[in-house]
C-alpha cells in the first residue's frame, strides 16, 4: 500500500549517542550499557545479525556501537548497490 522505507533502528540508536557525545554527557569510551537500556541492546543485536556483519569482538563502548553502525551502514549500501534496479 505505502511505499515508506523503514530506517533502521540502529540509526535512531546512533543519533541520540552522538547527541550526547555532542553535549558532553558521553564519551566514546563510555560503556554501552550505561546508554542504551536491555530492549535497544536487544533490538541491536537483532538488527546486527539481520544485516549479516558479524563483529570481530564483543560490542562493549560507544566506540564500538559507532563502529558497528559505520559497518551496517556499509553492509546495507553494499546489499542496495547490488540488488537491481
Amino acid at each position: 500500500m505505502f511505499n515508506r522505507t523503514v530506517e533502521p533502528q540502529y540509526r535512531e540508536m546512533r543519533k541520540t549517542v552522538l547527541a550526547q557525545i555532542s553535549a558532553g554527557r558521553l564519551t566514546e569510551d563510555s560503556e554501552l550499557s550505561k546508554v542504551l537500556d536491555s530492549l535497544a541492546l536487544v533490538e541491536l543485536t537483532m538488527e546486527v545479525e539481520e544485516s549479516g556483519v558479524e563483529p570481530a569482538v564483543e560490542i562493549r563502548t560507544v566506540r564500538d556501537f559507532l563502529w558497528l553502525c559505520r559497518a551496517m551502514d556499509f553492509q546495507r549500501q553494499s546489499k542496495n548497490d547490488q540488488s537491481p534496479g
